[in-house]
C-alpha cells in the first residue's frame, strides 16, 4: 500500500493552516519507529500525530510481557518530535487488533494498559467500546458497532481521567525516566506544582527509586475503585503516586526537566563493550534506531543523553546475513551508577 507523499501534506497542511488558524491537523503515521512518526510529523507540516511507538509498546508490555524499559526506551525518543507534549495516544485503534484480543482477554493486562495509557504525558485518546471491553483480532471485528453495557473498565477509565483532571502533574508533567529495566520502570512527571511517579512491575512486585521518599505525608497513592492498586499479584501492574499541589515548589526541577525532555542535550559517555567482531544496534539515533546497518561495532563509545532509557542488542555478521544474540534485550539507564561501562556477552544461535 502506497502512503500519501510528505510534500502533499506539507503543502495541504499549510493551506489549511491559513484557511483555519489555530485548527488542529493530527496526522496518522501507522509505524512503531519513532524516527518515522517525527518525520512524518515535521516534513508534513502536521500539528500532532497518532503515537503509535508508544502504542504498540504499551500492548508488548502489558500484554506481550515484553521488558517494561521498552516503554523508557519510547519516551526517550520524544526529544525527536517538534512538540511531544502534543502527542495523540491509544491503544485501541479501527485498523488494528483492540487491546482486549492483545491481551488474550486478560483484564488484568487490559487494566494496567489504560492505567499507563491515562497517566503517561500526550493527550490519550479512547476508541469506542474500550470502555466496555471490545475485542477483535481482525476486521470487521474490530470495528464493531457499539453495544451500551455495564463493565468494570468504565469505571476504571472514568476513574483516571478524574485524577488527570485533578492533578496538573498527570496532564501536563514532563516526564523523566527514573528507573527502567527488565523487571521495572519507573517515570516521574513533574510541573512547577506537582510531581507524580508512575511504577511498573512484573508479578505484583513494585519498584523501588533510591533517593526517592513516596510515603511521606505530602504524598498520596491512587487507587483505582474495588482494587489494592491497578494490578495486585499480575503479570504487570502500575501504582500512581501524586504530591500534593503546591505553586511553584517544583518550578527548578520542572525547569530542567523540560529542557532535558525536549532536546536531550545534557549528555554521558557511555562504553560498550563485547566480543570481536561483534556489534551493538538499539533503540534511539545513537544506537542506529535497531537498524543492524547503522550498528556501531564494539567496542563502542557513544554520547547519550542523561536519563535516558535505551534497550539494545548485539548482533554478528555472517556475509550479507545477520545474526542477533538470542538473549534479552539489554537496558540501560544513563546516568545510573556503574552503568558508565556496558559489557555485552551475546549468545548466537548456531
Amino acid at each position: 500500500m502506497k502512503h500519501v507523499p510528505l510534500d502533499f501534506w506539507a503543502t495541504w497542511n499549510a493551506e489549511m493552516k491559513k484557511a483555519a488558524p489555530g485548527v488542529t491537523l493530527l496526522g496518522e503515521q501507522l509505524d512503531g519507529d519513532p524516527s518515522v512518526v517525527a518525520t512524518a510529523w515535521a516534513q508534513g507540516g502536521f500539528t500532532s500525530m497518532f503515537d503509535f511507538p508508544l502504542g504498540f509498546a504499551i500492548g508488548d508490555v502489558f500484554c506481550r510481557g515484553d521488558a517494561p524499559a521498552k516503554l523508557g526506551a519510547v519516551l526517550t525518543n520524544d526529544r525527536r518530535y517538534p512538540d511531544p507534549s502534543r502527542l495523540v495516544t491509544l491503544v485501541d485503534n479501527h485498523d488494528l487488533p483492540r487491546l482486549m484480543s492483545i491481551c488474550n482477554s486478560e483484564l488484568s493486562r487490559v487494566r494496567g494498559a489504560l492505567a499507563f495509557l491515562l497517566t503517561a504525558r500526550g493527550v490519550p485518546s479512547l476508541a469506542w467500546g474500550t470502555e466496555v471491553g471490545f475485542d477483535g483480532a481482525k476486521e470487521p471485528e474490530n470495528r464493531k458497532s457499539m453495544v451500551f453495557r455495564a463493565h468494570p473498565l468504565k469505571d476504571e477509565i472514568a476513574f483516571w481521567l478524574k485524577a488527570r483532571k485533578q492533578n496538573p502533574a498527570l496532564s501536563e508533567g514532563v516526564p523523566v525516566v527514573l528507573k527502567a529495566g527488565a523487571d521495572g520502570l519507573a517515570v516521574m512527571r513533574v510541573t512547577g506544582s506537582q510531581l507524580a511517579i508512575i511504577l511498573v512491575g512484573k508479578d505484583g512486585v513494585r519498584p523501588t527509586v533510591p533517593g526517592t521518599a513516596l510515603n511521606g505525608p505530602e504524598f498520596r497513592e491512587l487507587v483505582p475503585p474495588g482494587s489494592a492498586n491497578v494490578g495486585t499479584a499480575t503479570p504487570m501492574s502500575v501504582w500512581v503516586v501524586v504530591s500534593r499541589v503546591e505553586p511553584n515548589r517544583y518550578d527548578a526541577l520542572f525547569a530542567e526537566a523540560q529542557a532535558q525532555w525536549r532536546t536531550g542535550a545534557k549528555k554521558r559517555t557511555v562504553t560498550f563493550e563485547g566480543p570481536a567482531g561483534s556489534f551493538v544496534v538499539g533503540s534511539g539515533p545513537e544506537l542506529g534506531d535497531w537498524a543492524p546497518a547503522k550498528a556501531l561495532k564494539l567496542p563502542a563509545t557513544v554520547e547519550l543523553p542523561v536519563s535516558g532509557a535505551f534497550e539494545f542488542k548485539a548482533i554478528r555478521r555472517d556475509g550479507d546475513r545477520v545474526i542477533w544474540d538470542s538473549g534479552p534485550n539489554g537496558a540501560l539507564l544513563v546516568g545510573e551508577p556503574g552503568r558508565d561501562r556496558v559489557v555485552l556477552k551475546p549468545v548466537y544461535p548456531r
